[in-house]
């Protein structure tokens, strides 16, 4: 946005779920679940996807809290459009346009590939969706004005031929959490032989990265925390994910195939699915469709530049368009 509208004041505020504490409880909450019990989160999940009014109470309960940790915010910075990325945060700004005390342009951004109920606010002007399939799904839930948009990323992720290496190199994360059988995923990825190569983004996981250093394995290579993830996506000939998400939005925007390894559940599976109906990805239940997913893209260069293709087509649309015609929109109202 700041590239785009270079006159605008564009603030970014990390603000959340009814205050600093509730939101250090979410996401504490969050790590538990999906490190202890992953299948719960799918469950609740699953189970609210499939019944929308029972996630719209959810929603009623949770948003005035919200709210009221907004309004300080709203008063402070006096916006003339909140364009929101958190489905919790998007729920307090909804229930503040329903009531009139926020007038600005309100837009609601779904940055997952598949559209959950606790996403959809319908008293939000817009919901921006990345996928034709996503925006059905919004408008079913009573979006109003749904809008196909690319996804943003950081502009160093940007598209890049393919790296010049014998073999292939597999760069393996599970998000900044190193979540979803990570180590498992390697083992699958180097089962597939000659000439294949792992890269591991261990992220905040210092154990899996501790375990995967002592193998002492030349094919195999861990990394902590890093920023230089842009370079090593870049130097990958495949992307495999077991989270999705931004990771995966991120491989697209470069141009790279994209595998979900056992994706965790929930938002993760739902999202490799939505990806792999659009054939942007690859989706591999088991450890042994890893395995077989990587030997057929190391054999067939062919399957591997069509995924590639599709990447840099999906990552090729124009985000900049899609603001130039908010900012007229915002425009059209504010006068």
């Amino acid at each position: 946005m700041r590239a785009a509208w270079p006159d605008a004041v564009v603030d970014e505020v990390e603000t959340v779920a009814g205050g600093p504490r509730r939101t250090r409880l979410l996401a504490d909450a969050y790590r538990v679940v999906m490190r202890a019990g992953p299948a719960l989160y799918g469950l609740a999940y699953d189970v609210l996807g499939r019944l929308p009014r029972l996630a719209a109470l959810f929603q009623r309960r949770g948003a005035p809290a919200t709210a009221r940790a907004l309004r300080p915010v709203l008063r402070r910075h006096a916006p003339d459009l909140v364009v929101c990325t958190y489905p919790v945060t998007s729920g307090g700004l909804a229930l503040l346009r329903r009531r009139g005390e926020l007038t600005a342009r309100t837009v609601a951004v779904v940055t997952d590939p598949a559209v959950h109920p606790f996403w959809v606010w319908p008293d939000v002007d817009e919901t921006w969706v990345m996928l034709d399939e996503a925006a059905d799904a919004a408008r079913g839930l009573g979006a109003a004005d749904v809008r196909v948009v690319p996804p943003a990323v950081d502009p160093r992720f940007a598209p890049t031929g393919a790296p010049e290496h014998d073999g292939l190199t597999v760069l393996v994360t599970g998000g900044s959490l190193g979540f979803g059988g990570l180590e498992d995923a390697v083992d699958a990825v180097l089962a597939a032989g000659d000439g294949v190569r792992a890269v591991v983004l261990c992220g905040r996981n210092a154990t899996l990265r501790a375990r995967l250093e002592a193998r002492h394995d030349p094919r195999l290579r861990a990394l902590g925390w890093t920023d230089a993830v842009p370079a090593e996506m870049a130097a990958a000939d495949v992307v495999l994910t077991t989270g999705g998400g931004m990771i995966a939005n991120e491989a697209l925007a470069v141009g790279r195939p994209v595998l979900f390894a056992t994706p965790v559940p929930g938002h993760g599976r739902a999202g490799a699915a939505a990806l792999a109906r659009a054939g942007l990805a690859v989706v591999c239940p088991r450890p042994g469709d890893v395995t077989a997913a990587v030997v057929d893209l190391r054999d067939a260069p062919e399957h591997r530049e069509t995924l590639a293709a599709a990447a840099r087509a999906f990552s090729a649309r124009d985000l900049d368009a899609a603001l130039a015609g908010l900012a007229a929109r915002t425009a059209g109202a504010a006068g």
